[in-house]
């Protein structure tokens, strides 16, 4: 007769004897239908295959995620853009300062000097003081480096001598009043200033902070003495000469630099020259006062451009 308490004692390991039973089947089948299988890959021969694929994708990610940077930093070369601006129309004629103080000083004997908002050449019809610059470069050639150089900004007989005056971030400025009276200079902006600069003294100034645009100098006790400073991070720059010509050299070829224009009487935002002719719709000229263009290495670019009247405040 069965005794019925080993069955009780061999229960509570039936759940083993189970597994270790189906193990066995698993290998003896495996055993069996070994050449029915084929050939069997070894752990090492899949752990090579995941490696060559591992690096192949890997290499691949790599060089589609940095394919942009890449097409920069194999940009070699420089070029220069050099042109003139012209004026289109009759120059303007300015208008004398209003003069209310200091005569004796801010005047050619009781003469006021000539406002200086448009200068136009009266024969060649070039326009001065037209700022143009680079906003932004992935390289600056040796020659476009900040400069250590200190750099004058003067005032005599109450008026900037220097209209519009670019400079680099950490460069020094001297301003100095060669007057015998005193002036009052604020510049504004990023940098701003705001110091009385005694008569015969100089001051220096040093801008640590780029400007999008030229900044407002003026003097406190002659309202009318108003000129322009423009701090960059780079050389790239250029204010036109009275004969409305300009020059950048140096700058970086094979890559799309954005141009920006200005003018204190620009009818764009903060003065940009917008340039509403077919030359500036073939260069895809912005209301903000912007161009682009990309150069070849080498390559001098130069434009003539000629301005209508109404991109300038009356």
């Amino acid at each position: 007769m069965f005794d019925k308490s080993v069955t009780k004692k061999i229960q509570p390991y039936s759940h083993l004897f189970q597994a270790t039973l189906l193990a066995a089947l698993v290998v003896t089948i495996g055993c069996q239908r070994g050449e029915e299988l084929g050939p069997v890959a070894s752990a090492t021969s899949v752990a090579k295959i995941r490696s060559v694929f591992a690096g192949e994708a890997s290499a691949t990610g790599a060089a589609e995620e940095g394919s942009s940077e890449s097409a920069v930093a194999t940009a070699t070369g420089w070029a220069t853009i050099k042109g003139r601006f012209v004026y289109d129309g009759e120059p303007p004629a300015m208008q004398p300062y209003n003069v209310n103080k200091d005569q004796a000083t801010c005047t050619d004997g009781g003469k006021p000097p000539l406002q200086e908002t448009l200068l136009v050449d009266s024969g060649n019809k070039g326009i001065a003081n037209v700022a143009i610059y680079i906003r932004k470069v992935s390289r600056v050639h040796e020659s476009a480096q900040p400069s250590t150089e200190k750099v004058l900004f003067d005032q005599k007989a109450c008026v900037f001598l220097t209209h519009v005056l670019p400079m680099t971030i950490g460069q020094t400025v001297e301003l100095k009043n060669s007057d015998p009276v005193g002036h009052n200079t604020n510049i504004s902006g990023n940098n701003s200033f705001n110091q009385t600069i005694p008569a015969n003294e100089s001051v220096d100034y040093t801008p640590q902070k780029e400007e999008a645009m030229p900044v407002l100098a003026v003097c406190s006790i002659h309202p009318w003495m108003a000129s322009y400073l423009l701090p960059r991070a780079n050389g790239y720059y250029a204010i036109t000469a009275p004969d409305g010509s300009f020059e950048i050299a140096n700058v970086p070829a094979g890559e799309i630099l954005e141009v920006q224009v200005w003018h204190e009487s620009g009818t764009g935002p903060k003065g940009a020259l917008v340039l509403n002719t077919e030359a500036g719709k073939e260069m895809k000229w912005s209301k903000k006062g912007r161009f682009k263009i990309n150069l070849a290495e080498d390559e001098v670019k130069e434009f003539e451009l000629t301005v209508p009247t109404n991109a300038f405040r009356g």
